[in-house]
C-alpha cells in the first residue's frame, strides 16, 4: 500500500552523519510511497534567554502551517503512547488504507506547544530516554521503514 508521510521537525540536522542517516532512511521509506521531510526554524530566534512559551508557540504555528488536508497527525511526545514495532506498523497501515497522509511532528528543545498536542490524533513516545533531535528523526525514520517492511511481509524487521 502506498503511503504519504511527512516528518515535520524543528531545527536542522547539523552533523554530516545525521544528514546522511536521515537521507538514507527517507530514501528507503520512499520505496513505499511519498515521504517529505520538512524542517522549520527554531522559535527562539537566536536568543540566549528565550521566552520558552513564545518560542514553543512560534514553532507550533510553523509546524501546523499548511498541513495536508485530512492528515492523521502524530506528535512525538515523551508522555505519549509507546508502541512496539508491530503496533506501529498496524497503525501506519490502518491510516494509509484510508488514503489520509500521515504527519509526524517532532518539537524543538523544549518540546511541543499544547496546541500541537491538542491537535494530534496520536501522541507517540519513542521511549523514556531523551534523544538529541537529529537522532530522534533517525530513530523515527528507521521505525517508519521497519513498519513498512512489516506491512509488506519483508524480512528486515526480524
Amino acid at each position: 500500500m502506498k503511503t504519504h508521510i511527512q516528518v515535520r521537525s524543528v531545527g536542522k540536522a547539523q552533523e554530516l552523519w545525521g544528514k546522511e542517516a536521515i537521507n538514507m532512511y527517507a530514501t528507503r521509506c520512499s520505496l513505499f510511497g511519498k515521504i517529505e521531510l520538512i524542517e522549520v526554524a527554531e522559535g527562539h530566534e537566536g536568543s540566549v534567554k528565550p521566552n520558552l512559551a513564545k518560542a514553543k508557540q512560534t514553532e507550533a504555528e510553523s509546524l501546523l502551517n499548511k498541513l495536508p488536508k485530512d492528515a492523521y497527525l502524530i506528535a512525538l511526545d515523551e508522555g505519549g503512547k509507546q508502541l512496539d514495532s508491530q503496533e506501529f506498523s498496524s497503525t501506519l497501515e490502518r491510516e494509509a488504507s484510508t488514503g489520509r497522509p500521515v504527519v509526524f511532528i517532532i518539537g524543538g528543545s523544549w518540546g511541543l506547544d499544547n496546541e500541537v498536542l491538542k491537535t494530534a490524533d496520536l501522541k507517540l513516545s519513542l521511549g523514556k530516554i531523551t534523544l538529541p533531535h537529529t537522532l530522534a528523526r533517525i530513530v523515527l525514520l528507521e521505525q517508519i521503514y521497519r513498519a513498512q517492511m512489516i506491512s509488506a511481509g519483508r524480512e528486515y524487521h526480524k
